[in-house]
């Protein structure tokens, strides 16, 4: 049996304290405590906008809670919105845009701007902190721990 290091051993258990790992239970309690919000609101939307990448799985299981059929993507690459990617969006009709997490407002940000003129909400699974403008939010965190949606971990 082969032995690990010291420095090994500390060097992932300061791994897995500076993550937060959430299950796929946690999302679908999040999911239906965000959708029970949006449900008491008295919003209609017409289709839910899913920001890639970290929003395309929250964005569906939103859709089957709020019975949406319509879901489009918004493209995020590097960091920026891919502006020829996003869908033709129209006056008139309410969308529902939907990521995983709000944390520095940067995406929300480009987001906003790109969309500006459109009748939009935000809403999110998890916030970074309560003072944000993030408004629809299921859950805050209140710390600085990276976390890890089921979606993103490999299998082994």
């Amino acid at each position: 049996m082969k032995l690990e290091s010291n420095v090994d051993y500390k060097s992932r258990i300061n791994e897995r304290l500076s993550k937060e790992y959430c299950t796929w239970q946690e999302v679908d309690l999040l999911v239906q405590n965000l959708a029970y919000k949006l449900q008491r609101s008295c919003k209609q939307y017409d289709a839910i906008l899913a920001i890639t990448n970290g929003g395309i799985v929250p964005a569906r299981l939103m859709a089957r809670e709020l019975n949406i059929n319509d879901i489009q993507f918004i493209p995020i690459i590097n960091k920026k919105v891919f502006i020829n990617g996003l869908p033709s969006l129209l006056k008139g009709k309410k969308y529902l845009v939907i990521d995983e997490i709000y944390d520095t407002g940067n995406t929300f940000s480009k987001v906003l701007d790109s969309l500006r003129g459109f009748d939009i909400d935000f809403a999110f699974l998890m916030s970074r902190y309560r003072n944000s403008n993030a408004t629809l939010v299921a859950k805050i965190l209140n710390h600085n721990k990276w976390v890890v949606f089921p979606w993103e971990r490999k299998s082994k």
